[in-house]
């Protein structure tokens, strides 16, 4: 029989699992856990190329740098993608460990480094595809889309919450040292103000939804000794209420739920005249300085540690080189903030190296 499985598609071993495998089964309770320290964003791509994933462990290495965050969600979700296509995702469904990542982190653990598994929440075509009726929709009842065409999920649905706090519960699972959803917010472009939630629940504010889904992945993650964090637009630590109201993003509610909060502090991602700067892609020292302060004295008396994302990529940044990483760098030291993550989407992080290693 177990030499028949071997030869299965990896959808019906991941399947069998969710049916058979019991709860926690490798759950490490005697773990230590981790946070996020100093690190940088990898692709699940890059991840699965040796060559290359070697190569920028060893940069990180040598740059002092200990954490990878690696995008996980759209390898790990796809049995319970098949259950929500089939109608048959339930708050009866139990989340099993996924082979690539068990592998992954026993390969990094081995190596000394923190596992992040970053995971794209309620932004989702994949799921927005296969079940339409979850989806957030414009007035005219067509599908509300972004800026750039993706689709969202509507964090109202019970089940758009919980195919996202499995796969959370599965990173965990597979023994990740870490959990960070991005995009765990309502969306806020093009025809967001016109945006209608098929699910609203009548009394709930969208912070109350978002709030209720981090408690119950909370909840999960706990056994496992897992960590969770959430990315937040590097606006969001101004907290203005409009921001609040339209994100459902209150950093202050919640705090209480998370080890880790990584503002998005990228100065090129601040609008023209932001704060007095004409551009303030040119000031990497004041945006990552003051987003910090901001923050810190939102989450005044809460324990949760704030690991902010660094611009690691030229975007209106006419000044982009090895100084420009350690300003930011600067930044957080000066803060007393000892951990920083550096985002680059194509995963070129030769400036940020050579900045870190001088």
């Amino acid at each position: 029989m177990k030499r028949a499985l071997i030869f299965l598609p990896l959808f019906i071993l991941f399947f069998s699992a969710l049916s058979f495998a019991p709860q926690g089964a490798v759950k490490e309770s005697a773990k230590t856990k981790r946070t996020s320290e100093r690190g940088i964003y990898v692709t699940a791509y890059t991840a699965q190329l040796p060559q290359r994933f070697n190569q920028l462990k060893e940069e990180c290495k040598t740059a002092d740098l200990n954490t990878l965050v690696i995008d996980a969600k759209e390898i790990i979700a796809r049995p319970y993608l098949e259950l929500a296509r089939a109608h048959r995702l339930t708050p009866e469904t139990k989340a099993a460990p996924d082979p690539w990542l068990s592998k992954l982190a026993a390969e990094l653990h081995r190596d000394n480094f923190i596992l992040t598994a970053r995971i794209v929440v309620f932004k989702d075509d994949h799921l927005v595809l296969a079940r339409p009726d979850l989806g957030v929709r414009l007035p005219g009842g067509g599908l509300y889309r972004d800026r750039r065409g993706g689709k969202w999920l509507d964090p109202y649905a019970d089940e758009a919450r919980l195919y996202n706090a499995l796969i959370a519960e599965t990173a965990a699972l597979s023994g990740v040292d870490e959990v960070q959803f991005d995009y765990i917010r309502f969306p806020a472009e093009g025809e967001s103000l016109n945006a209608y939630y098929p699910h609203r629940q009548e009394g709930a504010s969208k912070v109350d939804i978002i709030c209720d889904f981090l408690r119950d992945v909370r909840a999960r993650l706990g056994p496992y000794n897992t960590s969770l964090a959430v990315d937040i637009f590097g606006v969001t630590a101004w907290q203005s209420r409009v921001d609040i109201d339209n994100l459902g993003q209150d950093l202050r509610r919640m705090a209480k739920y998370l080890d880790v909060i990584s503002p998005m502090l990228y100065p090129s991602h601040f609008h023209p005249g932001y704060d007095g700067f004409a551009n303030p892609g040119a000031e990497p020292y004041y945006f990552i300085h003051t987003g910090l302060a901001q923050a810190k004295r939102l989450l005044s008396g809460e324990a949760t540690e704030l690991v902010p994302w660094l611009q690691g990529f030229d975007m209106s940044s006419p000044n982009f080189g090895k100084n420009y990483i350690l300003e930011q760098v600067r930044a957080c030291r000066e803060e007393k903030v000892k951990g920083f993550l550096i985002w680059n989407a194509g995963n070129n992080y030769s400036v940020s190296f050579a900045a870190l290693k001088k």
